[in-house]
């Protein structure tokens, strides 16, 4: 075991692999991540970590400047582990939080760390079932990680329609090698990670993929920016379909959940997203849409406005040799009428980035300047601010 921890501890100074490996079958290596594998037991795992430090600049009104927001804060902190147990088709995801914004605290008052909780089985190379907590197969941003955006963070669009994780079971089936095909299904409580279920109603998320010019260098179409450099284009066209029964919460997965017994509301959500990548050019786009009947009502004395409307965004980016890449993002929010009697809004929100890769997305610097406009037709309010954030993330 000294064997194994020491070749451990020298292989996290190498930029490349180092591996080790002693007569008992047990084999560690340092390789986006560190891995150990027991080959007797078919036992694998890989431990990650990464963190985001970011400092955020915000005015509240460009009528007046003098009213800003300035914080330091450290936005995610997570550890991973994935890999195989007792046979090589039985897989295994666990993924824990340790910042208050990723925890939940201020909506859920408690520190909910669970993220992901999974076990997965495959049924061949190309079909696999999932069961127990982690992310739906929803917009291609979101199933994006966090740490694989291409500008400080996901889109406002992605904010306010994503279906983000849920306790349930998925399928992932996958056809054709040279224009791959892919269905993923899944059923789920509808109410996100680690909440109390009192319904009886559960959701139902369907997507579809295709990629018509052939899979992605290095599974490229789930991360942002063009980082393996495409030597050929490549394209991928994506639709999602989601249908949450009486869910108890204004996002169905997100939000604060309602105190009201028995009070409850039926969502409907479709997703359609696009990517393109090639040499160094990157280029994504999502449309959503939700649909709810009755958005704004009153959960005891507390007014709820389930966002009813329409949205989309896009952005695109060019990586230069030196691993730095500008980039731009417009996404816009259509707020249903009867959404914008509540608290919802129309926005729209301009940004301009600029990363620097070191390790990839896993040892990047990355900043970004937006500007947000914000109105409602039925209220005849307007407002708008600025924001800048500066971000590093480091991880393994």
């Amino acid at each position: 075991m000294k064997k194994v921890v020491l070749a451990a501890l020298m292989a996290s100074s190498l930029p490349t692999m180092a591996q080790v490996l002693d007569p008992a079958g047990m084999n560690t290596y340092f390789n986006e991540g560190v891995h150990v594998e027991y080959k007797p037991l078919h036992f694998k795992t890989r431990f990650r970590f990464r963190m985001q430090n970011r400092f955020t600049y915000e005015t509240q009104d460009t009528e007046d400047l003098s009213a800003k927001i300035a914080d330091f804060n450290v936005r995610r902190m997570r550890l991973r582990l994935d890999g195989t147990v007792w046979d090589p088709r039985l897989l295994y995801r666990i993924q824990l939080s340790f910042t208050r914004g990723d925890m939940d605290f201020d909506r859920t008052q408690y520190p909910n760390i669970l993220r992901d909780a999974v076990v997965g089985w495959r049924l061949s190379d190309t079909a696999t079932v999932w069961y127990g907590q982690t992310k739906l197969p929803g917009n291609r941003q979101r199933v994006t990680s966090s740490g694989s955006q291409q500008l400080v963070d996901r889109s406002i669009v992605n904010a306010t329609f994503t279906l983000d994780r849920d306790l349930g079971a998925q399928f992932y089936q996958r056809w054709g090698e040279d224009r791959p095909f892919w269905l993923k299904l899944a059923v789920s409580n509808g109410e996100g990670r680690a909440t109390d279920n009192k319904d009886n109603g559960l959701s139902y998320t369907g997507r579809v993929e295709w990629l018509p010019l052939g899979a992605f260098k290095d599974e490229g179409d789930y991360f942002e920016a063009d980082l393996a450099r495409e030597l050929a284009p490549k394209f991928s066209i994506g639709a999602v379909f989601n249908a949450n029964k009486k869910t108890t919460r204004p996002g169905g997965q997100l939000g604060t959940q309602y105190t009201t017994p028995g009070l409850n509301r039926d969502l409907q959500t479709w997703f359609i997203d696009a990517l393109f990548k090639h040499r160094g050019f990157s280029w994504s786009s999502e449309y959503a849409n939700r649909w709810a009947h009755d958005p704004v009502f009153m959960d005891g004395t507390k007014e709820v406005t389930v966002f009813k409307g329409e949205g989309i965004t896009t952005q695109a980016g060019y990586l230069f040799d030196n691993n730095i890449e500008p980039s731009v993002r417009y996404s816009q929010l259509f707020a249903d009428k009867e959404s914008q009697a509540g608290s919802a809004n129309n926005q729209k929100e301009y940004t301009l980035g600029l990363s620097k890769y070191f390790n990839r997305h896993t040892v990047k610097v990355q900043t970004d300047l937006s500007y947000d406009e914000l109105s409602n037709s039925v209220k005849d309010t307007y407002r708008s601010y600025w924001v800048y954030r500066l971000q590093l993330e480091i991880g393994i």
